[in-house]
């Protein structure tokens, strides 16, 4: 007689708790031996799937749980494709040169600092890059204002907030399409759900960079490093304000909020026949370029850093990294792990800005622990997310109290991966932290928000503050 399996059964508070807490430290590890993201997260599957069997699920039920979320995740998958189709073409296309070009003709000593924070943004923004960004118009700015007299660590707090902007909000970033997979949100209703707090906060640092700019602006400056970029530029590119088309209707068909797949399939269609007729090259050059990405050989490095990107082939590691994550979370899906915990956290909280806080805190906590920036989206998405269904709370609002928090943050942990990134790229130590002024006032604007219910939408649309709910 064949032996009855074991009903499935629901784990206990303190076995679900376990479960999580070696499942992070797990993670954690792997991610401190450098054994790549990626890995760390399929290691944290192996233990999820461990612990669902422990609990007498089906093996066939895991594999359906892992399954089913990886087809969730499938729109995120496929806009990073078109993501790195367009980016590719926006470089051969001169897209992106032109926008560095004309951004950097405004450079002026009174208005280096906000200029810092706008163009760092713009950039960060159509290349979907905080780290790009960094090392190429952050390292370019630096030097330009530097050679002016400004403190290094003002100026690296303002190129800092512009990146974390762009890497914020952009339908480019792979920081946005995760948090946009991990919540189940459309991507351009993400963007749209993070605007109440990007808008003001932009506002606050312009005002506050300008200002500082002002009391420490000087008379002289060297600019021989726009200058020579400048002139690369336009050797390289035919440089013209026309060339900059393909980032304008991006921008429009996020404002008309086409559907994602449509939108961007639409732009990256255009932007590859744009970019044969603005460069003269061939239509067969320009699709090799949006598959493999671009290769500037003008042998100046500032610029040949940010100009070599781009391509469907960049995106293979992001994409690995939301096909592990999905799988992770399938498999804990499946163990009725965080099912458990929800329900635990829902004893405790009773209002939504309990609810907000908890997801920013413990954004914050993974993101101190691991110092890695992907890792808090990875793990209080799934875990939030069924709290905010049953509060009625749009996951919009998730997806946004993650990003304000744990994204905007990660150049901010002095052991973490983004801090170690910039301090060796930019030359410089710890004290540009306190400058680094959009990275502070973000979560602070979430926080206010959710305690007025200003922004804080139920799942109709409606907010809660006309209906006096906090």
């Amino acid at each position: 007689m064949k032996q009855e399996l074991k009903q499935a059964r629901t784990p206990k508070p303190l076995e679900a708790i376990s479960v999580l807490v070696i499942l992070i430290a797990v993670i954690v590890v792997c991610i401190q031996l450098k054994i790549g993201a990626q890995m760390a997260l399929m290691v944290g599957t192996l233990i999820a799937a461990v612990a669902a069997l422990i609990f007498h699920n089906s093996w066939a039920d895991i594999q359906q749980s892992m399954l089913q979320t990886i087809t969730d995740s499938l729109m995120a998958i496929l806009i990073l494709i078109l993501v790195g189709i367009m980016i590719g073409a926006w470089m051969i296309g001169g897209t992106v040169p032109s926008i560095m070009y004309y951004g950097l003709m405004f450079c002026t000593p009174s208005l280096i600092l906000p200029l810092s924070f706008i163009l760092c943004a713009i950039m960060a923004v159509f290349t979907g890059t905080s780290f790009g960004s960094i090392a190429t118009m952050g390292l370019a700015l630096t030097g330009v204002a530097s050679g002016m007299g400004m403190p290094l660590p003002l100026v690296v707090g303002a190129v800092i907030s512009g990146c974390y902007f762009g890497d914020k909000l952009s339908p480019m970033s792979d920081n946005t399409n995760m948090a946009s997979a991990m919540t189940g949100v459309g991507l351009y209703e993400h963007i749209g759900g993070m605007m109440p707090t990007a808008i003001p906060a932009t506002i606050l640092c312009i005002i506050i960079y300008t200002i500082i700019g002002f009391q420490y602006g000087s008379d002289t400056m060297d600019d021989s490093n726009i200058v020579l970029m400048m002139t690369t530029l336009d050797n390289q590119f035919h440089i013209s304000p026309i060339a900059m088309i393909p980032a304008i209707l991006m921008l429009l068909v996020s404002a008309l909020k086409v559907p994602s797949l449509l939108g961007l399939g639409g732009c990256a269609t255009f932007s590859i026949i744009f970019a044969s007729i603005m460069q003269k090259v061939s239509i067969v050059d320009v699709m090799k370029v949006s598959f493999s990405g671009y290769v500037s050989n003008t042998g100046v490095t500032l610029v040949d850093t940010i100009l070599s990107r781009g391509g469907m082939s960049s995106m293979a590691s992001t994409i690995f990294l939301i096909l592990a994550a999905s799988l992770m979370g399938g498999a804990l899906k499946a163990s009725k792990v965080l099912e458990v915990l929800v329900e635990l956290m829902m004893k405790m909280i009773k209002r939504p800005f309990s609810l907000v806080f908890a997801t920013v805190l413990y954004s914050y906590f993974i993101l101190f622990l691991s110092g890695n920036q992907v890792l808090p989206l990875v793990m209080a998405g799934p875990v939030f997310k069924p709290a905010y269904e049953d509060m009625n709370i749009s996951p919009k609002v998730l997806s946004r109290s993650m990003s304000d928090s744990a994204t905007v943050a990660a150049p901010l942990v002095p052991w973490g991966t983004a801090c170690s990134y910039t301090m060796g790229v930019l030359g410089i130590g710890l004290e540009y932290i306190p400058f680094a002024f959009f990275c502070y006032i973000l979560p602070v604007l979430t926080l206010i928000y959710a305690a007025t219910g200003l922004f804080v939408w139920k799942n109709d649309g409606t907010s809660l503050q006309k209906q006096g709910i906090v």
